[in-house]
């Protein structure tokens, strides 16, 4: 059987080290490695019948031996429609367990960085300007936290927050379904209604076209003035021009975005100098443990592919995800 990898910026290629444990752990696989950058077209990994990475979605067509595409990525954005691919029936599967905790500390960071002033106090220190201010600051302990999304990375912020005493809401599309962490779940449509007791805002959810704009004008008119949202799903989940009207105005009392709509933010944009505001370039899932934790991941799902046995982390076409 031949296992394409492919590498990118934001994959980094395995080392010599885990592909042979790779190899050992998948006896009889055949394992090339490639860079995206250098694929010129689908004849370069023609053969595989797995392939490990994201190649450039019009190419897949082309890889008629494909059965099985496992993404990179906890999202699957782009990948989601059969006809993209030669075999309607291939597996598509996605690598979440990879990024929870990760992104869950780096959201942990933004809470505390925002309800702290730390963006205050930084600028402060660059200017060497000794200046207290006991004004705009707020506990995380018994505040209400909203977590929009429970999967991996929802599930693995809410463990973290349930340490700090937080009274947290959940949200997601089948609320009946029971949570370990969280004894408060509620559909999204409910989610208007859940705004005006919200002391944070946690949005984990994926890209779905349902999700679009789901945070707008109406709901930040529908939130307390001290709170924060975060974002660590999808930057066109928020309406921007609301969420940069909504801060300067101080509707809301801060934000901290690890995406953006428009992503890349353009030098110059007015999210980039809004109120109160925590802005990084889509990379809370790095860690010096990601790549171990994908690798893991894939190579648990190898050996059930080739042993015959159920799958997981599998991705709905119809949902999205």
């Amino acid at each position: 059987m031949k296992l394409a990898i492919l590498y990118d910026e934001y994959f980094e290629k395995p080392s010599e080290s885990e592909l042979k444990a790779l190899e050992d752990e998948a006896p009889g696989v055949a394992v090339s490695c490639c860079a995206q950058w250098d694929l010129v077209d689908a004849a370069d990994i023609a053969d595989a019948e797995v392939l490990f990475g994201r190649a450039p979605p019009g190419m897949l067509k082309g890889l008629k031996h494909l059965k099985w595409h496992h993404l990179a990525s906890a999202g699957a954005n782009k990948y989601t429609d059969h006809a993209l691919y030669a075999d309607p029936s291939i597996i598509l599967t996605k690598s979440s367990g990879t990024f929870g905790v990760p992104i869950a500390e780096h959201v942990l960071g933004m809470m505390i960085a925002l309800s702290r002033n730390f963006t205050h106090h930084y600028k402060n220190q660059l200017e060497g300007a000794w200046r207290q201010s006991w004004l705009g600051t707020y506990d995380i302990f018994a505040s209400n936290v909203l977590v929009l999304g429970l999967g991996d990375i929802g599930t693995e912020v809410c463990r973290r927050l349930s340490g700090f005493g937080c009274n947290i809401t959940g949200f997601r599309h089948n609320p009946s379904a029971p949570h370990e962490l969280v004894s408060d779940v509620r559909p999204i449509s409910r989610l208007r209604e859940s705004l005006p007791e919200a002391d944070y805002i946690i949005i984990c959810l994926p890209g779905t076209v349902e999700a679009r704009n789901l945070i707008g004008r109406e709901e930040f008119a529908l939130m307390k003035r001290r709170a924060i949202v975060i974002n660590i799903g999808r930057g066109f989940i928020i309406d921007t021009d609301a969420l940069v009207d909504a801060l300067n105005t101080n509707t809301i009392g801060g934000a901290g975005l690890d995406v953006t709509d428009p992503e890349p933010l353009p030098a110059g944009h007015p999210l980039w100098s809004a109120k109160n505001t925590i802005i990084t370039p889509h990379e809370s899932a790095s860690s010096n443990l990601t790549s171990k934790r994908r690798l893991a991941i894939f190579t648990d799902l190898l050996k059930r592919y080739m042993n015959g046995q159920p799958m997981y982390n599998t991705v709905d076409f119809n949902a999205g995800y």
